[in-house]
């Protein structure tokens, strides 16, 4: 009974043996929650709601914003501190979503075949709809960031922020619901302190969702597009970065995620620590495999087949971006103008697709116009670059000078 005493009805629905009895797959799960309901009585109001949120799986969902779906979420993770009982109708119509976002164990995996494919993803609830850079507090708030570069630092109770030069109060209710957002559209980024001193380096096209102050057992972010994270060590308090495909799980440790939703593959580069991989499988009873990352190592995932690779890599060619550089070797040139696109917000065409297979070894520095990044492609192969009258920029096949 110790185990499951302070069990809330989430609780139980994360228990692979709770959901085996529900489902009645495995006879020894039902003898077991069979004696056990009958043997412990005070649990039976927690069992109950655990049972009314399953019976809502099978209702039609609608979707909601993502950061409602974490302020959510968290309300009915720490439900067990409250005592209260989730019976709001309202929580109840989202039930199967933040299972099948967030929530390990088998019940996860039973949902995703009974529906087969996800009805919310990241990708179609968050995406960057603004051209200007923001904090969104969690009030509603937002708060506009107007240069290229910014620098955002939380105070370690989360109430005071610096952004640059200027100080944004906020007030915080204490509790989960004090979720904030930075949005970093294409051609700006910006360096975050978090209040419990982590450091994040957000890149083009990214957004960042955080609670202002970190009052759980972890340390939870949700990432989306690209971020490089330098992680306060706290053995009590693991940290964790959620993305669409993968969570990626830390104790203190610098890495860099790459997770846009519009790229095929998931990357995490390991410069210090020790990390943790998680893929978010949709397959029954599959569980969560977790791979471990070494330092100077990078994972590549497929994001539409799963197959992964993992390899020793120069850590500083995925991770110079943050110092404003952009380094590579062997890189695909059409690779290299997706990166470009994406910190300069320029669409750059590529004429002739065959000469994005080019492959450059090299580094270019940000900070110059990407006029000037272009010149020092075109001397490295044998491409041209124009500008269209609409402002997009295009490559095209040249002869290299004799």
């Amino acid at each position: 009974m110790d185990k499951y005493s302070d069990y809330s009805a989430i609780d139980f629905l994360n228990d692979d043996s709770f959901v085996s009895w529900i489902m009645k797959t495995d006879i020894n799960a039902v003898k077991y929650w069979d004696e056990f309901i009958k043997n412990n009585p005070s649990k039976q109001e927690e069992i109950d709601g655990a049972l009314e949120i399953f019976s809502h799986f099978r209702v039609k969902h609608e979707k909601i914003p993502v950061e409602e779906l974490f302020s959510m979420w968290h309300n009915i993770t720490n439900h067990s501190a409250r005592k209260t009982r989730i019976t709001a109708l309202k929580m109840l119509k989202y039930a199967a979503i933040f299972v099948v976002v967030f929530l390990t164990g088998a019940l996860s995996f039973y949902i995703f075949q009974e529906f087969n494919t996800r009805e919310f993803t990241i990708a179609e609830n968050a995406q960057i709809d603004s051209e200007e850079a923001q904090i969104i507090l969690s009030n509603g708030q937002s708060v506009p960031l107007y240069q290229k570069e910014t620098e955002i630092k939380y105070n370690p109770t989360g109430e005071k922020i610096v952004v640059n030069n200027d100080t944004i109060t906020q007030k915080r209710t204490g509790g989960d619901a004090d979720m904030n957002r930075v949005i970093m559209p294409f051609g700006k980024h910006s360096q975050i302190t978090l209040s419990d001193g982590t450091k994040v380096w957000l890149n083009a096209g990214s957004q960042l969702l955080f609670p202002s102050t970190f009052t759980r057992k972890t340390r939870e972010v949700l990432l989306i597009g690209e971020a490089f994270f330098e992680v306060i060590h706290n053995k009590e308090k693991p940290f964790i970065v959620r993305t669409e495909y993968v969570d990626v799980e830390v104790l203190g440790t610098s890495f860099d995620v790459s997770a846009y939703t519009d790229d095929k593959y998931f990357e995490t580069v390991l410069v210090e620590g020790k990390v943790g991989i998680e893929e978010k499988k949709e397959r029954f009873l599959s569980g969560r495999e977790k791979i471990i990352l070494q330092p100077n190592q990078r994972i590549v995932i497929n994001k539409v087949d799963g197959d992964r690779k993992v390899s020793e890599v120069d850590v500083s060619v995925y991770t110079s971006w943050k110092n404003g550089m952009l380094k590579f070797e062997s890189q695909n040139l059409d690779i290299i103008l997706r990166k470009l696109e994406r910190y300069y917000n320029k669409k750059i065409i590529i004429k002739d697709a065959l000469l994005g297979g080019y492959k450059i070894s090299g580094k270019l520095d940000l900070k110059n116009s990407i006029e000037e990044v272009l010149d020092v492609i075109q001397l490295t192969v044998p491409v041209d670059w124009g500008k269209q009258k609409e402002g997009d920029y295009f490559i095209i096949k040249t002869e290299m000078p004799m």
